[in-house]
Order: C-alpha cells, then structure tokens, then sequence
C-alpha cells in the first residue's frame, strides 16, 4: 500500500482561484498558470437587444494577457506565447500600474491617422524597422487585483475596478462601452470602417474559453486561415502567386479557396521566404478537398506544413465552401492553428421564444416542449431544457471538452432509457467527435464545448451526462480524482456523512482539500480538482492506498473490492472512477429516477444538515443558484503528492 507523505499542496493551479494567492504561488509563473485561457465570442448574425448587453468596439489587433506581479511583467498570446519583448512600450506601461499584481485582457493595436486600428499598421510596427513605440492597447477587462480573484463578477463591476486602475493612460487605455443600443452601435461602427463590435453580458462572470455571454458581430466576412500552400507568380516582379487556405473541421483540413491579393512587395517577399522552410512534398489536402484545382494548377503548389495562420478579408462563402474577393491582410501569431474553424454566424443568446410548439433557447431548438418526461415530477422536456440553460455556466466548467456518455430517455424517464457515447447521427452540428486508441484498438467518444452543445444533446433525449475525469486535451492524464461513497442498502445515512468527513480528512492529511457532491442517488461523492499532471496509473494507485487505508482503519464500516458479497453493511469506497474511460455523473446533471434529483455539489458545511443524497430537484437547484447570483471561480488543482 502506497501512503502519501504529509505535504503542503504541489498544484499547479490551472484555472482561476478565489481569495487571495497562496504563499507558494508568489511568482509571476504560478499567476499566468491560474489563467491560461482567455474568454472568446461567438459570432452572431444580428446585435443582441436589451439594457443586460453592454457594447465594445471590435479591435484589430492582437489579443494579450498582460501580468502584473510587484515590478515582473509578462505579455502573454492566446496560444501562450510569451510575447513580453515584443512590446516594450506596453510592458513599461504595465510595470507603472500603481498596482501590486494584476491581470489584465487586451488588444494591442496600432491607430491610422483616423484613430482606427489597423492589423495591417500593427504588423508593419513589429517587423523590422518598425516602430514599436505607436503600438497601444485597449484593455477591456481585469480578471486579478491585488491578490484577488475578479472573475466571478459580473462585467460592470470588473470594468469598473479596470477604469479606476488605468485612469488616463496613454499607452495602456481603458476600452469604454455603451449599455444597449447595440443596432445603433454596429451601425456607426460599420460607416466608420470598424471591423464590428463586441456584446457582452453586464451581469456575466469570466468564463475562459467561447461561450455565448460574449458575442462578435462583424461589418464585413474576415477570418483566420491556416496556410496549407503557394504558388510562384505568374509574371515576375512579386516574390508570391497566392496562398492556398484551409480551416479545421472534426480535426481534418479542409479547403477553403486561395487569396491573391493584398500582399506588399516586401510581404510577399517575406511570406515565400518563411513557407519555403516549412515546404513539404506530399500534399496536405486530397484531390477531393481541393476540388476545383486544375491538374496544372495542383502540380505547381509548393505545399507547406499546416501550422501558419493568416488573416483574410472576403465578401462571401459559395455553395461549395469557398471564400470569394478574398483580400490578404496579414499572419496571425498569436493562434494555433488547431483553433481554425470555419466561422458562421449563430442566432444570438435572446429570450427564449416559443415557434410553433417548438422551444428556442440560445439559438438550439428544442422541439415538443410540451412533453412530459416524468410522470412523478410532471416534468417537460422543455422545462429540462430550460434547466439546463440555467446550469450551463456552472456545469460547462466540469463536462466542456471531456468525452460524455449520455443516457438518453426519449420516451421518458419512466421508460426505457440507454447510454450512448458516440456521436452518432442527429445529434447536431456543436456536439463533436473525439477519436482515441486503447489497447489498439480505436474508439469514439462525443463531447461539447458549449450551451449550444449541452442543449443538442438534451433536444435528442438526454437526461444525465456523464464525462470522464480527463479533457481531450490531456487524456492521458486526469484532471480529477473522485471517490464514490456507495452504502449498502442497510446503511444509515448518517453512517455516509461520516464516511466523507473521514475521507476528507485522509485527503487534508496530504494536502489535498476535496468538494463534496450529492449524486442524486444514495451515495455521495467526493472530488479532488487536478492539475492533468499525472497518469492515470498514478492517480488510481493514490486513490485505492487511501481507500485501503481507510478499510484498515475500520473494516466493519468500509470495503474497497468491488464484490458485492463483502459489501454487506458497509460503505463501498469507489476509486475505480480514476481508471482510463471510467465516467462519473456531472455536477447539476438530472438523474433518470423517480422525482429527477440533481446531482449537486453542495459545500462541506451543508453536510450537517444534509438528509439525503438525492433530495435536491431542478427547482431546488435553480432557486439556489438564484441566490448565488456569480458563478463560482474555479478551485485550486493539485497534483497527487509524491508517495
């Protein structure tokens, strides 16, 4: 059996974290790991209406994240390069903040002579010769000050805090915003020659990654492509023919047309100069991707490594999935590649409106929102669509980009019900496919990475969603751990609240704090957020050497195998939850039972009063979260102490 020595927690926080930063995080370092992701928009076809959506110019430039910690200073791009040399005038700038630490979410830009930005002034400023010193940035939002955690308030409140620190800064400036007007907004934007506008949420948390609290609404197409190709000039007197585009879809290239124009002798020059070290010799599209292309014209692209982005401006995509009169506006090296998708507008996050029996909730509709699906609770599929809806800022965080069996009861809760795990067909275009190999042999999961992903899968039946411990990024290596206390039939309740408590305390002995979860059934779980450091292998051997602890120190009340005959009177210690492909209901997740408990996650000190592990219904739920108003900041995450 493996025993942790005592220790002081090892994790590397990788999300945000409330209150003030711990003592073993007092570095620059550990404060950029708290926040390794920036929150994105999603593009609309029309400006969301009412006083709750605030409006921001949309910059062109690039996008940082600017920490502050007493004088280090890191400037940081949404793939995670460290761009802090790059801009010596804003780092400058970021160090006279009268401010002890901070983190800051900007633009940097440079201004034409009409106060626009412009990517392609910035591009120029940052090649060589340029001027660096015209380089600004718009800020528009403050995620950490002075050791505190800002991201669980609402937008106002963050901005307010932003503008009081950056007062009338010249290089670092403060990015206003109107409250509503949004169609007058993009309108004055759009003849002024903006890119468009931004609309966010005023009374939304931080949430890092694409939602729909923050929406894009653009005046013209314009987008990111990953360069798969070029051609030399026809004529001679420029270094470039044209780029040939390609964007991500399900993981796979696909083409997205060529651009030609919009180069200056000396981009061009550069741009054949930078594909030609990274050409490859096998094409990276198929015949068939590249529909369209001659034999001719196939035969003479110099085909490259699909990792450089570009910028490019267009008036439409055809019927085939082609850009037209794209016009090249400059690389793009602050993504990855693995981001590019092809970007088409989606209906707003409005009211929720009623079509015809049909149900819209953020775009998704939601069709016989009438039907019961529980006869006990007199539940609708609508109401259990609503629900959802209401949760999803507080669910996304624990399910989003992490493989899901869904049980799916179309008929009903009260009726036959069935898991599923692959995509499949029918289950709408935001829920996607992961592939993964085991043992050698190939399987297919699905996930989501939205609210428009979690309400598809409810429109197709599903009640409960179970996601494994680890995201897609990081298969191999868990960013949980969970004990599933499961009692015998026999087993008081109380004799449970005892068990977790004493688990609890195992876990602090190592320096690890947990959260508690009611599972809508009879057992309770506990967790233990990880850092997605450690193997699988690593954490289960961590799990059972508690569990086995715990069954030595009282084998009358605690088993850790998993037959069922020696579970008699005992409470089952499950640590089999931390192995490769095992799933765990999600936090907020509907159960399929009678009544449609929730499984909850409830704080530690609740557990006193606590009755049962399923009293909690989806009334219950909202009506606390209600009350709770911010969704939650992220918990620290550990990694398994060392044995």
């Amino acid at each position: 059996m493996v025993i942790a020595r005592k220790t002081k927690p090892r994790g590397v926080p990788t999300e945000p974290v409330p209150g003030p930063i711990r003592s073993s995080t007092h570095k620059i370092g550990e404060l950029m790991a708290r926040f390794p992701e920036v929150q994105l928009a999603t593009l609309v076809a029309a400006v969301p209406t009412g006083e709750n959506w605030v409006q921001e110019i949309k910059f062109d430039g690039y996008r940082l994240l600017g920490f502050r910690w007493q004088q280090s200073v890191r400037l940081i791009t949404r793939n995670g390069k460290d761009w802090t040399e790059s801009f010596p005038s804003l780092s400058a700038a970021l160090s006279g903040l009268a401010v002890d630490s901070a983190v800051l979410d900007m633009e940097a830009v440079v201004l034409d002579g009409r106060g626009k930005s412009s990517f392609q002034a910035l591009q120029n400023a940052l090649g060589e010769g340029g001027d660096r010193r015209r380089i600004v940035a718009y800020v528009f939002d403050l995620l950490y000050l002075n050791g505190r955690d800002l991201t669980k308030l609402t937008l106002l409140e963050r901005k307010e805090q932003l503008e009081t620190i950056l007062g009338t800064f010249k290089i670092l400036r403060y990015s206003n915003h109107v409250i509503g007007q949004g169609e007058e907004m993009l309108a004055k934007a759009c003849e002024a020659g903006l890119e468009g506008i931004i609309s966010k949420e005023a009374n939304a948390a931080y949430l890092p990654g694409r939602s729909r609290n923050w929406l894009k609404i653009k005046c013209s197409l314009r987008q990111e492509f990953v360069i798969v190709g070029y051609s030399d000039p026809r004529k001679g007197g420029r270094a470039l023919g044209a780029l040939y585009l390609g964007y991500r879809k399900n993981g796979a290239l696909q083409y997205a047309g060529k651009v030609g124009t919009g180069f200056t002798m000396k981009s061009a020059r550069e741009l054949t100069d930078r594909l030609s070290r990274i050409s490859v010799h096998a094409p990276v599209l198929s015949r068939t991707q590249a529909a369209g292309l001659g034999a001719g014209e196939w035969r003479a692209v110099h085909w490259v490594k699909p990792i450089m982005l570009c910028e490019v401006a267009f008036t439409e995509w055809t019927g085939d999935g082609r850009i037209r009169h794209p016009s090249f506006q400059g690389l793009r090296e602050d993504k990855s590649a693995s981001e590019v998708k092809k970007e088409m507008p989606v209906a707003p996050k409005d009211k929720t409106k009623a079509i015809e029996g049909k149900k819209v909730l953020h775009g998704i509709t939601i069709t016989h929102p009438e039907r019961v699906i529980s006869d006990t609770g007199q539940i609708t599929k609508g109401e259990l669509a609503e629900y959802y809806a209401a949760v999803a800022p507080w669910m996304l965080p624990h399910i989003a980009r992490h493989p899901l069996s869904l049980l799916r009861c179309p008929a009903g809760i009260d009726k036959q019900c069935f898991f599923q795990r692959n995509p499949g067909k029918g289950l709408g275009a935001d829920v996607h496919p992961f592939e993964f190999k085991n043992k050698g042999k190939t399987y297919e999961y699905l996930y989501i990475e939205d609210e428009a992903g979690l309400l598809e899968v409810i429109q197709m039946g599903a009640v409960e969603l179970h996601p494994w411990g680890a995201s897609i990024d990081s298969i191999d290596y868990p960013d949980r751990m969970i004990f599933d206390l499961d009692p015998a039939p026999e087993v008081p309740f109380e004799a449970l609240k005892l068990a977790a408590q004493d688990l609890r305390k195992r876990l602090q002995r190592n320096g690890l704090e947990s959260s508690l979860k009611c599972t809508g059934g009879k057992g309770l779980h506990v967790t233990v957020p990880l850092a997605a450091t450690d193997s699988w292998s690593m954490v289960k051997r961590f799990a059972a050497s508690i569990a086995d602890e715990m069954v030595a120190a009282t084998p009358e009340a605690y088993v850790a195998t998993m037959s069922k005959a020696k579970r008699t009177g005992r409470i089952f210690i499950d640590y089999f939850r931390n192995d490769y492909t095992a799933t765990a209901i999600a936090d907020y997740s509907v159960r399929a039972r009678p009544g449609a408990p929730v499984a909850l996650p409830i704080d530690w000190k609740e557990l006193k009063n606590l009755e049962s592990a399923s009293q909690f219904t989806m009334k219950d739920v909202l009506s606390r979260l209600r009350r709770k108003k911010k969704t939650p900041a992220a918990l620290f995450r550990y990694t398994i102490p060392a044995g």
